[in-house]
């Protein structure tokens, strides 16, 4: 699903003659299909909170697998009909939600304080592991047969992907999230510096998923290629994230500032990795840099999670989640106007580089949470 989700908007308004030679309309477009995503899970952020409350863990991931079947479809529908973009949209901001706030919740409920980097590290091998082969089988379904057969592949694994679920043990989702439950969030020096992380690393992360492979094919790098960068880099992740696992727990374990130190490290090598990717322009230089970045990005990936983990541990409620949502939401629709700002000037590839490279050095706040209590 890595290919479908990155690359979808890229593909559909991109590829065509028509619309390649209007590139700034084109790019005007991939910005309005996750601004409006991102909108969109912002509004059923505390609805769907509810819902999850009640129902459980294993029925609102399935759910969202259900939602998330409906959001691929709608891509395939839409290479004939663009208005099937509106309900791949829809589907994929309640598909979104509903996922990442149920495994969220309950990873931090099961997950006991002292082995948080090794379960998480663990969670992330498995993870980027199926995600291996995914960029690489994608690109080349999709340089054989075509995005339409992509998308018939990707709605039968998906299918299938719900079974396990119902093998997994209950849950319970406590909620209180209320508009003043997300001002205090904003506000407490007990939580500010989780929520101006996840700003942070929103932008950091729709970078990685959206605009450097945007930047990537508009520079002639496409497909199996593409998911050849991709899948290289993810052999590097999953040893390194493996180990940083328990680096993690051990670090922390001394209750000094051995892993901020370390995090923070690792937070300065990404936002340089972001200045140095201004400057690539073939593909060799791209899978330097971002099988280099992977150093850094396996460490920071692990210990941002673990950070975030203990937050939601210490808070003990979905709120946390919630919270954390709405402002990674408005950390997206940031480095979106960014862009957009960038395309009407001609400049936004460098404006957008230099934007994310200096908002990553701002996660580093999330470590205050090693010694929070």
């Amino acid at each position: 699903m890595t290919l479908t989700t990155i690359y979808v908007p890229i593909f559909l308004y991109l590829k065509g003659n028509e619309v390649w030679g209007q590139a700034r309309y084109g790019l005007l477009l991939v910005i309005a299909f996750f601004a409006i995503q991102r909108l969109m899970i912002m509004l059923g952020l505390f609805p769907l909170s509810k819902m999850i409350e009640r129902m459980g863990f294993r029925k609102s991931i399935s759910l969202s697998v259900i939602f998330l079947m409906g959001y691929t479809g709608s891509l395939l529908l839409a290479n004939s009909n663009v208005w099937w973009l509106l309900g791949a949209t829809i589907c994929g901001s309640i598909q979104i939600t509903l996922y990442w706030l149920s495994r969220d919740s309950a990873l931090s409920q099961d997950i006991k304080f002292g082995m948080m980097g090794s379960r998480m590290g663990y969670i992330g091998v498995l993870e980027n592991i199926a995600g291996l082969l995914g960029p690489f089988v994608g690109g080349v379904i999709v340089a054989v047969y075509g995005y339409s057969t992509l998308f018939v592949v990707a709605l039968i694994v998906l299918a299938m992907s719900a079974i396990p679920l119902w093998w997994m043990p209950p849950h319970s989702h406590k909620n209180g999230v209320s508009f003043a439950g997300l001002w205090y969030f904003l506000s407490d020096g007990r939580y500010v510096h989780q929520a101006l992380a996840s700003f942070s690393t929103a932008m950091n992360d729709y970078g990685n998923g959206v605009i450097w492979p945007l930047i990537l094919f508009i520079q002639g790098i496409r497909d199996e290629k593409m998911g050849a960068v991709y899948s290289m880099a993810a052999v590097v992740t999953i040893v390194i994230q493996y180990l940083a696992g328990s680096w993690f727990d051990k670090l922390r374990s001394r209750k000094d500032y051995s892993d901020e130190g370390v995090f923070g490290i690792a937070s300065v090598g990404l936002s340089i990795a972001w200045i140095v990717r201004m400057f690539v322009s073939s593909f060799m230089q791209v899978v330097s840099i971002d099988l280099g970045r992977q150093l850094f990005n396996a460490v920071y990936a692990n210990f941002f999670t673990d950070y975030t983990h203990l937050g939601g541990k210490r808070m003990g409620s979905i709120a946390f989640w919630v919270y954390m949502q709405a402002v990674y939401t408005m950390g997206v629709i940031f480095i979106l106007g960014v862009m957009a700002i960038g395309v009407y000037f001609d400049i936004w590839k460098e404006l957008v580089l230099i934007t994310i490279a200096l908002w990553s050095l701002g996660s580093i706040l999330v470590a205050r949470e090693s010694n929070m209590r």
